[in-house]
């Protein structure tokens, strides 16, 4: 599985990554810090042009240069194909507008942080499952 988390907070980047490593789903992780770095890494631009598709976008809605709404509507509104991509939002915002607007966006799950490394691996494990049935046999 490869996961791009998008996240300025490095104690919460920290607890993330230990909780996938606990979670034994065999993955490869990168981290971002800004909605700037996400859109280039997902448009596989510049410095990201080797960039693997990720097939989960873990992304924190409080980043430095916009939110993390922005990362979601700049993919809507761009050729990158995000069929196949599962989107997390974590945050500790509690705003039910912000939650709405997300799932208008077509959000897959929402964490409020502190993240619960339970509710987090569910999350993961689901998205794990899903991957699993949704793989194409080979005739």
């Amino acid at each position: 599985m490869e996961i791009l988390l998008v996240e300025d907070g490095l104690m919460d980047a920290r607890v993330t990554i230990h909780s996938l490593r606990r979670s034994q789903v065999h993955h490869r992780l990168t981290l971002v810090r800004c909605v700037s770095e996400a859109i280039k890494f997902l448009r596989q631009e510049g410095v990201f042009a080797r960039a693997p598709r990720p097939d989960l976008l873990l992304l924190d809605l409080n980043l430095p240069d916009g939110s993390g709404i922005d990362v979601i509507e700049l993919l809507q509104n761009s050729e990158v194909n995000t069929d196949a991509l599962t989107t997390v939002v974590l945050t500790a915002n509690e705003d039910e507008c912000i939650r709405e607007r997300c799932n208008a966006l077509g959000v897959h799950d929402y964490i409020r942080k502190p993240v619960h490394e339970d509710e987090f691996m569910r999350v993961v494990r689901d998205h794990k499952r899903l991957m699993v049935h949704s793989t194409p046999v080979l005739a």
